[in-house]
């Protein structure tokens, strides 16, 4: 099935966080899901610097608020090694990732993120106060939250088997009952 747009990935998360699953690998060989460059959403030296001084002040934000909630996701304060930029720097279990993630979204103006994270809801938090204005909001979905929305839209192009098969690849069918219930309320002759 063709969408007609094709989900994108900040390089950061492609090349240091998803490129440990196979699957991934294949999804962006086969062109399933593409790869955005820093040249894509960062044109020019006040582009850098902006999105340089962002990723600071975002991971900060995103650090203190998981040591105030004394979240089991504690994270360092962020001391980059000399000889490292943020585009280059990589240590486990900090969240850069999800910086990156918002920061791409903003310069690209991309209306939703998808993601996995235990944290989604903080995230959205910080996508609202630090970069969504009148003329741009950030979305942040789970993939549960995606599909539903997609059963409650009644002109989808998506058929309720289809989303059942999505349920089921990604491991929910415990809440598969929640997407045919929103199908079932939004296509009275389904």
């Amino acid at each position: 099935m063709d969408l007609e747009y094709k989900p994108v990935v900040h390089l950061y998360i492609a090349e240091k966080e998803l490129d440990v699953f196979p699957y991934f690998t294949k999804l962006l060989e086969e062109g399933f899901i593409r790869k955005a460059e820093y040249s894509e959403f960062i044109e020019d030296e006040d582009d850098a610097e902006l999105y340089e001084q962002y990723f600071s002040q975002l991971y900060e934000e995103m650090r203190k608020y998981l040591e105030i909630k004394g979240s089991n996701k504690q994270i360092e304060k962020l001391a980059i090694p000399k000889g490292q930029t943020i585009y280059t720097y990589r240590r486990a279990a900090m969240s850069l990732g999800d910086v990156y993630m918002i920061l791409m979204a903003f310069f690209m103006r991309l209306p939703i993120i998808l993601s996995e994270d235990g944290d989604i809801e903080f995230l959205r938090s910080v996508a609202k106060r630090k970069i969504s204005s009148d003329s741009y909001n950030l979305d942040i979905y789970n993939v549960i939250a995606l599909i539903t929305m997609i059963a409650q839209k009644e002109d989808t192009t998506f058929t309720k088997k289809e989303l059942e098969k999505v349920m089921l690849g990604v491991k929910e069918s415990a809440r598969l009952s929640e997407v045919k219930q929103a199908w079932r309320e939004s296509h009275s002759n389904a």
